[in-house]
């Protein structure tokens, strides 16, 4: 069980409110504030400071903020793993679109077949939406393309996976030279929060342009709806080759050779740093991926 004094230090982090958290937790803003100056007394340090009337974290409550979610998730995860003793553990695994639809479905299902000790629960959404989710210790860990704070997370490296800028077949294409040549197409892309759009909109930022040299954009949340508009001709993607890969293998997809375009990126398992699970989980990811030892 987490300190009352933590659970409110976390709760005023979310809300970056003293009023707000006070409100939440059912107690006095002079409670929460008393909360917070013994956790100050008794580290011997500011965790928050203000900026005019805006509240922040110090980089010593920062730090706190991460190892006191630390100890929340452990704390939940300690609480289940006892009420389930001679039991099937269940283990809470977040994936993003790209890794949790084209990537994990076959390695899912062998690790399932084998494992009768161990009930999985598998959360599929974008990593801005999955990083508050281990945060919250609602999950164990996550499968991720995107970017994390590694200060933060403890990481494995699952695979690096090639981008590749995908059309349709019949797409015409020949035009289609350099990058610049790219902006006058229809671009299909990912919505904001996404892996795989963070990465693109990078490579652009460091050749100086942007998604608004873009003539059209359509943003979707689904790989899978992508993939369709490309088969159907409505533009071209930016995907890792795992998304498509199939789709080349028949010929309803082509792919886009630019010089200068050779972008990779990590998918990596993540979890809270320091966690006292941590090879737990790593052995159990092992297996899952298909690396027992």
């Amino acid at each position: 069980m987490l300190d009352l004094r933590m659970t409110t230090f976390l709760t005023v982090c979310q809300y970056m409110n003293f009023t707000r958290a006070a409100e939440a937790l059912s107690l006095t803003q002079p409670a929460v504030s008393q909360h917070i100056r013994f956790l100050e007394e008794h580290y011997g340090v500011k965790l928050f400071r203000y900026c005019g009337k805006k509240l922040s974290l110090t980089a010593e409550g920062t730090y706190l903020r991460a190892m006191a979610q630390t100890l929340s998730h452990d704390a939940r995860r300690i609480r289940e793993d006892i009420t389930h003793i001679g039991k099937r553990k269940r283990f809470y695994l977040g994936a993003t679109l790209s890794i949790g639809e084209f990537f994990l479905p076959d390695r899912l299902s062998t690790f399932l077949s084998r494992r009768d000790d161990t009930d999985i629960s598998v959360t599929v959404a974008d990593t801005a939406a999955l990083l508050p989710l281990i945060d919250a210790g609602k999950l164990d860990c996550l499968l991720c393309e995107g970017y994390f704070n590694k200060n933060e997370y403890d990481h494995m490296l699952i695979r690096r996976e090639q981008m590749c800028i995908f059309a349709g077949a019949e797409h015409d294409t020949a035009h289609i030279r350099c990058l610049q040549d790219l902006f006058k197409e229809t671009l299909l892309l990912r919505e904001e929060g996404s892996g795989t759009r963070e990465i693109f909109e990078r490579f652009l930022w460091e050749n100086n342009y942007s998604l608004g040299n873009f003539s059209r954009i359509h943003t979707f949340s689904s790989p899978h709806l992508i993939l369709r508009m490309l088969l159907d001709g409505m533009g071209i993607s930016v995907l890792y080759r795992a998304v498509g890969e199939e789709k080349l293998k028949t010929g309803a997809l082509k792919e886009i050779i630019l010089p200068g375009f050779d972008v990779a990126h990590e998918f990596n398992a993540v979890w809270k740093k320091g966690s006292v699970f941590g090879a737990e989980y790593e052995a159990l990811l092992r297996d899952l991926l298909g690396e027992r030892a």
